[in-house]
């Protein structure tokens, strides 16, 4: 996949992330895997045959042709196999729980230092604030979830994927919960 990157001009840093050439991308958004690339800027995601037809604008079976002739594999004899891969979909799962999980983190990071701020006692006889007790018990959890996803490795994220990736859900459905209580409610006219 990084050659064929490469080869159709994509300039990748030491770990493989380059800017996405699919949206306007300011910042490095697309990881370039050994097999496959994924974009957490707009989510593209696919193999070199789905890559090299996205960036030309032409059908699969033509990128793999493509692919064959500039790189002179002479594999294309009139019929491709179509590759049956289950590991590519659970590999997009997690790309996508991925994407979900930074936004979610990052937003209810956002929220719980803003609470700390806000909520925070001016006394030591007022009583405390809900949220800015749940900031207290919830930053460094929060802290410790938006580090991994910034910067753990691969099998770190996956692991924890597989291993606590409804506390993600439970941080999605705490933010959805928030929404609704801000959200004013339509009264009809009597």
């Amino acid at each position: 996949m990084r050659d064929v990157a490469k080869f159709y001009g994509l300039q990748m840093n030491h770990s493989g992330m380059a800017r996405c050439p699919f949206h306007d991308d300011r910042t490095p958004s697309l990881k370039v895997y050994d097999d496959h690339f994924y974009c957490f800027g707009c989510g593209a995601t696919g193999d070199c045959t789905g890559f090299t037809a996205k960036l030309f604008g032409i059908p699969q079976i033509e990128a793999a042709k493509k692919i064959s002739y500039d790189f002179g594999l002479n594999l294309f004899n009139g019929e491709i196999a179509v590759s049956v891969n289950p590991r590519l979909k659970s590999e997009n799962d997690f790309h996508v729980w991925l994407r979900n999980a930074n936004l979610a983190v990052s937003e209810y990071l956002s929220k719980l230092n803003e609470w700390r701020k806000i909520y925070a006692p001016k006394n030591q006889w007022e009583q405390l604030h809900p949220l800015f007790v749940e900031s207290l018990k919830r930053t460094d959890y929060v802290e410790y979830l938006s580090d991994l996803l910034a910067h753990g490795s691969d099998k770190e994220k996956k692991l924890y994927y597989k291993e606590n990736g409804n506390d993600i859900k439970k941080i999605q459905e705490r933010l959805e919960k928030l929404a609704a209580e801000v959200r004013p409610v339509k009264r009809k006219a009597i």
